[in-house]
């Protein structure tokens, strides 16, 4: 009998630094790695022959807040190797609220990150107030997987300013206010800041979300706590204004993160060239600025439904939608005057290029025969504008028509230049978000499987270590490697086998929220957080756990190795 409780034994270990693979087997005790070796016996053993050992991965962008406090297994991101996620992206965070804030602040939720509503008021929990408290209840509750987050400029800026955080700058006491909040809540736990400064969202009620009502200087002053506390990742949702953030992280000190470079067709007015985006961040890295740029592999492509068009809420006429009930949307819709105004918006490029030869019928009651039919198809036929069939066909189904369409990010040559490029870090699975639209959790599935082995874009190796040690040393975490002494989250890949698998729509939310989830990938044989199994020859196997593995993900200083919070 071995003196390890685990054995993982034949593999072949790619332990996350990128260096070469190798075979080894990997021992672990008490939830970490103790040894890494030739031979490793254990008490019980996991036959690894013919597959590879990797570190579990990171997500560095999620949107897992509110999912966290009733879906502890944070699916689908766990069942696809996935053991540690940073939720609070954006300016996002459900955290800190005061009670008479917690509508708006939800409401902003749903509008922008397309949370259903009915969903949010079911399944959040009231426990908490500010950021540490959330984390505490977070703990509390148990995850399967590690959790960590940013504290999120909109919530930090309602917790100060109450409603008003939606209409006006901060003065000098609300803003000292509003750093003392965010320094209480990087000692409490946060990874970092976050911001939302793309100018395009819309919150509760159809206004400008309360990140973006904020100065400049103010941004700059909640983002310099993290150098000032010694601690902490920024995070930047910086739409199209992105050139600032070298010059600042250089001021700053502390690393940078941006969302996000995407490919877009030539030509698109309302988004500047991947290619020059990427000579900028080129250009900044190489003036000494630690900023990573986030990119991804999965197309930016959506199925809204016609209730609930999020894919279109840049365009100012659709603040005239938000803003009213979900019920009455159909009064919008038959408005011919609203419909032109927003077609012009359409037209004019200035704030997206809604693509409409890839926009497609997804789903309609009223009309299945149409189900894959392009809507610039239909619009041809009958004379009218693609927009008048999505609104036609959405009266029709009495709004409940879907639609499919690619924004972006569907130029291969133009994604594998991104993912190759150095200080491009994985990023923007939105997981946790949007889940009626897309399912992007599987992105590390899909990254491996579809790009690094069947398209090649660099070795495995390479591979596996933008999706842990990379992400890692970025946030400051102690994770994302398999060492002797290092934390035991790893998963044994059938490399040949793998794959995200399908995507299907499912009714499992609180309140019959529906979601597209991935729950049935391939290649996936074993998953172990902190050492314990959550996944067991291709079968999830939480439900035998007397308590979940998972922890709180805290960052380290340059001084003190990051850990995990196991309280």
């Amino acid at each position: 009998m071995g003196s390890h409780d685990i054995a993982v034994r034949g593999g072949t270990v790619i332990d996350g630094t990128g260096a070469p693979p190798r075979r080894a087997d990997v021992g672990i005790r008490d939830g970490h790695v103790t040894e890494i070796a030739g031979s490793v016996a254990g008490r019980r053993e996991i036959d690894a022959t013919g597959r590879l050992v990797v570190p579990g991965f990171l997500d560095i962008h999620t949107h897992y807040d509110p999912q966290v406090l009733w879906d502890g297994l944070l699916t689908p991101s766990s069942w696809h190797g996935v053991t540690g996620v940073v939720a609070g992206n954006c300016g996002y965070s459900l955290a800190p609220a005061r009670p008479e804030d917690r509508r708006s602040l939800l409401g902003t939720l749903e509008t922008v990150e397309d949370m259903r509503g009915a969903t949010l008021a079911a399944g959040v929990t009231w426990d908490f107030e500010t950021y540490p408290e959330y984390l505490a209840a977070v703990r509390r509750r148990g995850t399967a997987i590690h959790f960590g987050g940013f504290v999120g400029h909109t919530a930090v800026r309602t917790y100060v300013m109450g409603e008003e955080a939606y209409d006006r700058p901060a003065t000098d006491d609300e803003l000292a206010r509003m750093r003392a909040v965010v320094a209480m809540s990087l000692r409490g736990g946060a990874l970092g800041f976050s911001s939302d400064r793309a100018g395009f969202h819309l919150g509760d009620g159809g206004r400008l979300v309360p990140s973006m009502v904020a100065t400049q200087e103010e941004v700059e002053a909640l983002a310099s706590v993290t150098a000032e506390v010694g601690h902490g990742v920024v995070h930047i949702a910086t739409g199209e204004n992105y050139r600032w953030v070298y010059d600042f992280q250089r001021t700053l000190g502390r690393p940078l993160t941006w969302t996000s470079i995407l490919t877009y067709p030539e030509g698109t007015a309302s988004r500047a060239p991947y290619r020059t985006k990427l000579a900028d961040h080129l250009q900044g890295r190489r003036a000494g600025a630690d900023v990573w740029a986030q990119v991804t592999c999965r197309p930016i492509t959506q199925e809204f439904c016609v209730a609930e068009p999020t894919s279109f809420y840049a365009l100012p006429a659709f603040a005239d939608l938000v803003a009213v009930p979900v019920e009455r949307r159909h009064t919008v819709f038959a408005d011919r005057a609203w419909r032109a105004r927003a077609w012009q918006e359409f037209a004019s490029g200035r704030w997206l290029d809604p693509r409409w030869e890839t926009i497609t019928v997804a789903s309609s009651p009223s009309r299945p025969d149409l189900v894959g039919a392009p809507v610039a198809a239909i619009a041809a036929e009958h004379g009218v504008t693609p927009f008048d069939v999505i609104c036609d066909l959405g009266l029709d189904d009495r709004l409940a028509s879907r639609f499919t369409v690619t924004f972006a990010n569907d130029d291969t040559d133009g994604v594998t230049t991104l993912l190759q490029s150095e200080g491009c870090i994985m990023g923007l699975s939105d997981a946790g978000a949007h889940v009626g639209q897309i399912c992007d959790a599987v992105m590390p599935t899909d990254f491996l499987a579809n790009w690094v082995r069947d398209r090649d874009v660099m070795p495995v190796e390479r591979g596996v270590h933008k999706l842990t040690g990379e992400i890692a040393d970025v946030l400051g975490v102690d994770r994302g490697r398999l060492r002797p002494g290092g934390h035991a989250d790893l998963v044994v890949l059938d490399y040949d086998a793998l794959s995200p698998g399908p995507t299907r729509r499912v009714r499992d939310l609180p309140a019959d929220g529906e979601r597209l989830i991935a729950d049935a990938p391939t290649g996936i044989d074993h998953i172990l957080v902190s050492g314990v199994p959550i996944r067991e020859d291709g079968r999830q196997v939480t439900d035998h756990l007397d308590r979940l593995p998972g922890t709180i993900l805290r960052g380290g200083t340059p001084t003190t190795r990051p850990e995990a919070d196991h309280g």
